[in-house]
């Protein structure tokens, strides 16, 4: 199955591991960010995400795991990235529930400046 759509980021809450917001540490840090992003298309809903992240000299490496409430189930999503100019992410669908029971797959994002991007998921359930 594929899915198409756009996300938009509605809510970043980002700290280092020891609890100072991440914009006041400079240099080097691991950091923690709650994420809630907003999905329309063919999957609308909403997500929670948990992104761990280490800022190096150029670049921020990022896991993450996302659970996206959509109409009629839920999608589990696993993140491994890096952030340099850009986002370069490998992002694998992992589980569902509802009409995306048991759902395996991947997921790419297109995103723009403004915090808006394009998804498209492939999966098989």
């Amino acid at each position: 199955m594929k899915a198409t759509g756009t996300v938009e980021v509605k809510s970043w809450d980002e700290k280092t591991w020891d609890g100072r917001p991440h914009a006041e540490v400079e240099g080097r840090k691991l950091t923690e960010a709650q994420v809630s992003f907003a999905y329309t298309g063919d999957v609308t809903g909403v997500s929670s995400c948990r992104y761990l992240m280490y800022y190096g000299d150029d670049v921020a490496w990022t896991t993450a795991l996302e659970e996206i409430v959509a109409d009629g189930g839920t999608v589990v999503l696993r993140h491994v990235g890096a952030y340099r100019t850009s986002v370069e992410a490998v992002i694998e669908i992992v589980d569902g529930t509802g009409v995306f029971a048991g759902a395996k797959g991947a997921a790419t994002v297109d995103w723009a400046e403004d915090g808006r991007g394009t998804y498209t998921l492939e999966y098989e359930v």
